[in-house]
């Protein structure tokens, strides 16, 4: 006899739903801007204040990129310029929970080398080079076992982009790297080049690329301005591109946002060509929705949140909210001072968590969505070290000297039973067995089965586990 022939209803539906609910997974920050739209939207929810976990790390002379993979987080922790590799700026990998150094690794270095960064971390593997310093140092790529920190394999080919370009992820992990006058697409299995594609960026070093599921976007140099080009993601072919955008230079990547609406703040400090532009992909071309008079910046990352809104800075460092379906001005947090490089991410209740890039004015900024203020810390030379929020809602900033922080808001989770901070397969077994018995109507009284504690599975407290208590768990095991 099956299992479902002798279980409650409730046990079956569940049962039945563990395939779909195994394959979701807590958020990782894989990339500069989160993910490969790099629009700083995550499904976790971050810090309800400056909740502050850990702190504490390795020193180091200025903050980059941290990343995040299920209960680690990755960062190089810079102690020596160029001039003093090899052994001046390892790969750092921390445990998310504690700040516990787990690994440190010196990627190889050679004559001529720059600064190691991290690329992006996913799959269990953590991708890294010593490339860059605006395009004029060549060298490999490389894959780390996330676990140990052991190398998986070199790229075949060498890579010229950095850590402002940064790099984003092809739905089946492959990396798409933008730099100065290359587009890589580089096998995540082995390392090898599936495809290279020629470009012209306007600003070594600032080139990075933003990609959906089928589609590349950079931003490229052409007479009388910018255009923003579509490039396809399996073959690297160049299809169509946007109309010019006037101006010269431009420091900024393209961010994608979850609707497929395409957005980019086209500055160069001149307030006649600084706009930030709203555009859609056709699928045949990229045309403007609207434009607004954007504030000089560079490195930046900027965010979408989960209603569409858009977040970006207005002449004079101002904060706004965006409506996104014609670019007025919903919400305002005002002026704020020091902003350089800023990098945002917003999570799953929109709201906005944001990092200044300055040095000795660096400042972490967290917002409601309609820009309401709630809380900020002083990060000295935060420079592009943040935010980051990986699993739990837990928030990575970086700065210079010792200051790594960890930020994360206690939740209780009424699914996790044994109280491991995970709702996970041993926690289905303990629901499994509160519902299942001699109840085959769906409704079961759980001290009829023995323990007590299946009265935690009843969690609207209306005497008995049913389908509502399903639903709850459910939604707590897939993380929905």
């Amino acid at each position: 006899m099956s299992r479902c022939a002798h279980s409650s209803f409730v046990a079956c539906t569940m049962a039945l739903l563990l395939t779909t609910a195994l394959s979701v997974s807590a958020a990782d920050w894989s990339n500069a801007g989160g993910n490969a739209g790099r629009n700083g939207l995550t499904s976790e929810i971050g810090p309800d204040a400056d909740d502050l976990l850990w702190s504490g790390g390795r020193t180091s002379l200025i903050a980059w990129q941290p990343v995040t993979m299920g209960r680690k987080v990755f960062i190089v922790r810079q102690s020596g310029w160029p001039s003093a590799e090899p052994g001046a700026s390892p790969v750092v990998a921390m445990d998310l929970d504690s700040g516990d150094e787990l690994w440190a690794i010196d990627v190889p270095f050679f004559p001529g080398d720059w600064t190691t960064w991290i690329a992006g971390a996913r799959d269990g593997r953590v991708y890294v080079s010593r490339a860059g310093n605006g395009a004029s140092v060549s060298s490999k790529l490389y894959a780390l076992d996330a676990e140990t920190g052991a190398e998986i394999w070199e790229s075949v080919d060498e890579i010229d982009a950095g850590a402002y370009d940064g790099v984003v992820f092809a739905p089946n992990g492959d990396l798409i790297i933008g730099s100065f006058r290359d587009i890589w697409r580089i096998s995540a299995v082995d390392g090898t080049t599936v495809w290279r594609a020629d470009r012209t960026c306007s600003t070594s070093g600032n080139c990075g690329c933003a990609a959906t599921e089928d589609a590349v976007y950079v931003v490229d140099a052409v007479f009388g301005g910018n255009e923003i080009i579509r490039y396809d993601i399996a073959t690297g072919a160049e299809l169509y591109a946007s109309p010019v955008l006037p101006g010269f230079t431009i420091q900024n990547s393209p961010m994608v946002g979850p609707d497929g609406t395409i957005y980019l703040s086209r500055v160069q400090n001149n307030e006649t060509v600084d706009f930030f532009y709203s555009m859609r992909d056709t699928g045949s071309e990229i045309v403007e929705n609207w434009n607004v008079a954007a504030q000089w910046t560079t490195s930046s990352e900027f965010g979408v949140g989960p209603d569409g809104s858009v977040y970006m800075l207005l002449p004079g460092y101002e904060l706004v909210r965006l409506d996104p379906s014609n670019g007025s001005v919903i919400d305002t947090a005002g002026v704020l001072d020091g902003f350089s490089k800023p990098r945002m991410a917003i999570d799953a209740l929109g709201r906005l968590f944001v990092g200044n890039g300055a040095f000795s004015t660096g400042r972490l900024y967290s917002f409601d969505a309609d820009l309401t203020f709630r809380w900020s810390v002083g990060i000295t030379n935060i420079n592009i070290g943040g935010p980051a929020i990986g699993e739990d809602g837990t928030l990575i900033v970086c700065g210079n000297g010792t200051n790594v922080r960890a930020y994360r808001t206690p939740r209780f989770v009424p699914a996790d039973f044994d109280e491991d901070n995970d709702v996970d397969l041993a926690d289905f077994d303990f629901f499994d067995l509160c519902v299942t018995g001699p109840c085959e109507t769906g409704v079961c009284e759980p001290a009829l089965y023995g323990d007590p504690n299946c009265a935690a599975a009843d969690f609207d407290e209306d005497g008995d586990v049913d389908m509502k208590n399903a639903a709850t768990f459910f939604e707590a095991f897939t993380g929905s």
